[in-house]
This record gives C-alpha cells, structure tokens and sequence, in this order.
C-alpha cells in the first residue's frame, strides 16, 4: 500500500507552495479590481504603475526596471495597447525601437490602483501571520541569486557525507 501524499506537509516543495500563494492572490485580486472599476490585468499592473511612474519608456527600459525578461513584458503590453490603456509609437531617434505610454485612460487606471493600494491589506495579512511576507519572499529571492539551489544541494550533501576511517 502507498503512504498518503499530503503536500502540505512537506517543506520540500516551496516552489509550488510560492506559485500557490502567487495564484491565489491573483484569484482575490480579480474581483476587488473589478469592483474598484479596474481593468489593468493583475499581472499587468506593475507595468501600469511603473508607466505612471516614467513615462516614455522602451520594452527594454521595463523589463529592467520590473526586473521581468523582455519576452514577458512584450506579451503583457498588446492587451493592455487593446484595452487602451496604453500606445506604442517609434522612436524617433531610432527607428528600431518603440515607446510604451499611458493613455489618458492607462493614467486614470494607474490613478485608481494607486488611491486603493493594497499595502495596508498585505500589512494585515505580514501582521496575522507574524512574518513581513514581503520582506520573507524578497530576502529568499535574493538569497538565491547568491547561492543557487544547486549549490545549496551539493553543500549540504557533502558536509552529510560519511567520512571514511583510514
């Protein structure tokens, strides 16, 4: 007979714990946007913001700046061109390069996500758990880019390694 499989008993899959949380906080937002009457897609609003932010940027200058790959900032923006929150217009200076702008729209939206921030419900949620949720998730991010898993691993494995007697 197999043993039960209970995953959330078992710290050893944090990655899919994380994409759990990422999920279920973009399942809750959903309706709080609608009923605030916001239309940026929840994955798209950092873009939104940044763009309110620093206007007349390239796909390049925000995929830096949200730290996400230029691939995935570039499938995002022609929903957010087709909601008219956004425009896209060449450069003039270099013809190979576009402009990503808010539209008079995009900015009332971005307006909209910033008057209902949801700093203060994060906060609570820090608070109820008794961790700072963002400062965990950020502190393990960046504890990674310093020593990978793979590292990590092999460490470990050899530091529980028996020694042999001689």
């Amino acid at each position: 007979m197999k043993p039960s499989y209970h995953h959330n008993n078992s710290r050893s899959f944090i990655g899919k714990q994380a994409d759990d949380l990422g999920q279920l906080i973009k399942v809750q937002i959903q309706p709080l946007l609608e009923k605030l009457g916001i239309v940026v897609p929840v994955k798209s609003c950092s873009i939104i913001h940044y763009l309110y932010q620093s206007d007349d940027n390239s796909l390049a200058d925000l995929a830096k700046q949200l730290q996400q790959s230029h691939q995935l900032v570039k499938q995002k923006l022609p929903r957010l061109i087709d909601l008219g929150l956004v425009t896209k217009t060449q450069d003039n200076n270099d013809k190979r390069r576009s402009i990503y702008q808010l539209t008079d729209q995009g900015r009332e939206q971005a307006e909209l996500l910033e008057e209902n921030s949801l700093l203060h419900v994060y906060e609570d949620l820090s608070n109820e758990i008794g961790a700072n949720l963002y400062q965990v998730l950020n502190d393990a991010i960046e504890s990674l880019k310093q020593k990978d898993l793979l590292t990590r691993f092999e460490t470990l494995k050899q530091q529980n390694k028996p020694r042999k007697q001689q």
